[in-house]
């Protein structure tokens, strides 16, 4: 796909549109295949609560040394509403199996965001 200055400006307004509901982009169009949400925050909290399907609240992940995550991310679209941090360190594991950040628009202090 050819990105245009028109195709980002018109595809970042729609995510930031959106995120700032508390909703990905992706999430409002299907069923992701993973939501990731930090139980800590209380907005990332209800986002996870409102989208379907499986969720993986990373709070005390890096007790666990993140291993859900670098073990294996499922096939489909993974969205989440994160810190800055914690998305920098989806995007790592997800590189390593071959998946790409997508999008991703600030929500206040948190960053909606999708890979696949």
């Amino acid at each position: 796909m050819k990105l245009t200055r028109r195709h980002f400006v018109k595809s970042g307004a729609v995510v930031t549109l959106v995120a700032g509901s508390g909703v990905s982009a992706l999430a409002a169009q299907r069923r992701p295949a993973l939501v990731i949400y930090d139980s800590r925050l209380p907005r990332s909290l209800t986002y996870a609560r409102t989208l379907p399907g499986p969720r993986l609240d990373i709070a005390h992940e890096d007790a666990r040394l993140w291993r859900s995550l670098r073990d294996a991310l499922p096939t489909g679209p993974v969205v989440g509403l994160t810190r800055w941090s914690d998305l920098v360190l989806v995007r790592g594991f997800a590189g390593d199996q071959r998946k790409r950040l997508r999008s991703h628009a600030r929500d206040g202090g948190l960053f909606a965001w999708e890979i696949h």
